[in-house]
């Protein structure tokens, strides 16, 4: 896959996507996400934005300052849930 900016290669790695919401920090970890290897640029898949999307939704919600979520444990269980 390439860069959309730049052209150059892909990387697939899982990274924590740090997001600053309100008054509110959410820090998810093991995001799946491709990264440029030449300018950085980073993306992710439509299922895996939905997600994070999803994520921060539901983090609005509480009334912490800082929300640490492990995408890969949240992704399983909503997987697991669409199966039963």
């Amino acid at each position: 896959m390439k860069c959309f900016f730049c052209k150059s290669e892909l990387e697939h790695k899982n990274l924590v996507l740090t997001l600053e919401l309100d008054n509110c920090i959410i820090v998810i970890r093991d995001v799946p996400t491709d990264i440029c290897e030449k300018c950085g640029q980073k993306s992710y898949d439509d299922a895996v934005a939905a997600r994070i999307e999803e994520i921060t939704e539901q983090s609005r919600d509480t009334f912490t300052e800082i929300v640490i979520v492990y995408f890969s444990d949240v992704y399983a269980k909503k997987t697991k849930q669409a199966s039963v």
